[in-house]
């Protein structure tokens, strides 16, 4: 059997009217949400398909009960399935979905999130070759499980499912490329609080999570990465005073963190101040050049400034890893004065 790249994109292709709306500045917050599970959907159809997966875990991909998000991420990423900066972004994409589903506004930047993993993913799976797989042979006793529009698979037991105790810690390698890029060098020291709050955080227990990389800061005040984990969750929160003040303390300890700059870098483009958030993002690479979030960063932030060519410059001088997801974003209209 073989699955092209439309039958992969089909749940994506459905959702064309809520990326036109997205596409007009429509504030659809619906549209996101719905965009956010076919870009799910069609990255379960990629595991689906993939020809060196077991026939186990093929089985298990289409049902987020049998395989959550934080673990398909996971698996995508260990069969080199997908980029690890349309991982990312697809991760901050749920998220968003997830905020949304219980009931807070949608952000500005959330629309543009949508538009980019939707096209990220698109040009990735067009750029993909054919897979030819084997249909698995299936017990007849088995209990077909359905999802959506999808034909019918079968439920793996739960006792096999259980052979898999390793992917939840797969998964923290997702979060990683989402937050820091540089290496993090702390020797044999206690990461307790830090590993708890980054487990809560990658499966959407945000309370929890703030509590962990606040008692983490508290027991270790230069540690800079509890203090972007921070920003991160208050800037996604709306909390732009709680956000920055995070961002601060850490500066104080860390000036030249490359990744506390990024993250201060978002803030001013959530705040609509994309001049000033390009600076930061220039200081963010003079610290680490391989900074997947801030060459990222820089590209968006200079897009809208109405300076598209600088930002094509850059882009052709970014990670080759980071290219297709950020040649699909939207190019934004020229910031007013």
């Amino acid at each position: 059997m073989t699955f092209g790249p439309e039958s992969t994109l089909r749940p994506l292709r459905q959702r064309a009217s809520d990326l036109d709306a997205l596409r007009t500045g429509a504030s659809a917050p619906g549209a996101i949400v719905r965009v956010a599970h076919a870009a799910d959907t069609t990255l379960r159809r990629m595991l689906r398909d993939d020809p060196t997966a077991p026939v186990e875990l093929r089985l298990r991909a289409l049902s987020e009960d049998d395989l959550s998000t934080p673990d398909l991420l996971a698996e995508l990423r260990r069969r080199n399935r997908v980029p690890m900066e349309l991982a990312a972004a697809f991760h901050e994409l749920h998220g968003a979905a997830e905020r949304i589903g219980r009931g807070a506004d949608a952000l500005p930047r959330d629309a543009e999130l949508a538009l980019s993993v939707a096209g990220g993913i698109e040009s990735h799976v067009l750029a993909l070759p054919p897979a030819h797989l084997e249909d698995p042979a299936l017990p007849d006793d088995d209990e077909p499980l359905v999802r959506d529009d999808e034909a019918p698979v079968h439920a793996v037991p739960a006792e096999a499912r259980r052979r898999f105790p390793w992917q939840a810690l797969l998964a923290l390698g997702v979060l990683g490329l989402l937050l820091v890029a540089a290496v993090r060098m702390r020797g044999g020291e206690d990461e307790g609080a830090l590993q708890r709050g980054e487990q809560a955080f990658l499966a959407g227990r945000v309370a929890e999570a703030e509590r962990e990389f606040r008692a983490h800061a508290g027991e270790h005040p230069r540690d800079a990465l509890a203090r972007v984990y921070l920003a991160r969750i208050y800037r996604e929160a709306g909390r732009p005073a709680d956000a920055r003040r995070e961002l601060q303390a850490g500066l104080d300890a860390n000036p030249e963190h490359a990744e506390l700059h990024a993250e201060l870098g978002y803030l001013l483009l959530d705040a609509r101040r994309a001049p000033e958030a390009v600076e930061r993002f220039r200081v963010a690479l003079r610290h680490d050049r391989e900074s997947l979030r801030g060459w990222g960063g820089l590209v968006r932030a200079l897009r809208e400034s109405g300076r598209a060519g600088e930002a094509d410059q850059e882009l052709r001088r970014a990670p080759a890893e980071l290219r297709t997801l950020m040649r699909s974003a939207p190019r934004q209209a020229p910031a007013r004065p």
